[in-house]
């Protein structure tokens, strides 16, 4: 997307005063359409992943049997998690076999996610981007569990298939709220504390962007930032500008001396 991003465009067709009066902090919503489908690709994904080990925070989930299950590279790297460092080709085989993996910190992947990001910190305080994939039906996720932020989920590639509970922390999930397949495209809002569970129907990639509410937020006292006062890093267009005209497109270069000087006939002796 070209134009700024805002909260109206993230969560249309519902406006932002209908999503903050019915829905923030009481129960999920479901947007389907196919707006923010090309967020983070299976091309994204090759890339990131080639960038082995040189990358922060990657797991991979259902990698033990021990604690929550997760294989975590920052942690294994400090020592905080006695597991074996992994090659590239040992984490490849673990995708090939099914393991799902988890790219924490992953808001500045592209310029819309940042875009995202900025403008949900209006309402919310800062907040992160992980990036869920899974290469088959029925990889590994979490069991049914609660966060402690507002979740964003925007769905990218393949289905998936959510389980909502009734239920929010700290009471346990028992009663199935909604049982629901969403695809790329699709925008998924939770609750915080709000019980959910996610199941793998083919190979899927999911963007969760999540925040914690400001202080003392309500609907009667609601404070919404200005535009970067959150204090987050800006994204920079790196590209040479020399290169490209105000709209952005590409302007091929020729470099060629004047034809006057092409006259001459160079050569005309035999060598």
């Amino acid at each position: 997307m070209n134009k700024k991003i805002t909260l109206n465009d993230i969560l249309d067709p519902i406006s932002p005063k209908v999503f903050f009066n019915e829905y923030w902090g009481k129960k999920h919503l479901i947007i389907r359409r196919n707006k923010f489908k090309n967020l983070f690709t299976w091309n994204d994904f090759n890339k990131y992943m080639n960038q082995y080990p040189v990358m922060k925070g990657l797991q991979i989930l259902d990698y033990r049997k021990e604690g929550d299950g997760r294989w975590c590279l920052d942690k294994v790297r400090n020592g905080k998690l006695k597991l074996p460092m992994l090659s590239k080709q040992d984490v490849y085989d673990q995708w090939k076999n099914g393991k799902s993996i988890v790219l924490p910190f992953a808001e500045y992947q592209n310029k819309d996610i940042v875009d995202i990001c900025h403008e949900f910190e209006r309402y919310f305080r800062n907040g992160q981007s992980n990036v869920y994939c899974s290469p088959r039906a029925n990889s590994k996720s979490f069991p049914a569990h609660s966060d402690q932020t507002e979740n964003f989920l925007f769905h990218t590639e393949g289905r998936v298939k959510w389980t909502i509970y009734k239920e929010f922390a700290p009471g346990k999930p028992k009663e199935i709220l909604e049982e629901t397949v969403l695809e790329a495209g699709d925008l998924l809002y939770i609750p915080q504390y709000q019980y959910h569970k996610v199941d793998t129907i083919e190979p899927r990639i999911l963007i969760s962007i999540h925040f914690a509410n400001k202080d003392k937020q309500s609907l009667s006292n609601f404070k919404i930032s200005k535009l970067g006062d959150s204090g987050r890093l800006k994204w920079y267009n790196w590209s040479p500008q020399r290169f490209y005209d105000k709209k952005g497109k590409k302007i091929e270069h020729h470099y060629r001396m004047p034809a006057n000087n092409w006259k001459k006939k160079y050569f005309r002796d035999k060598i």
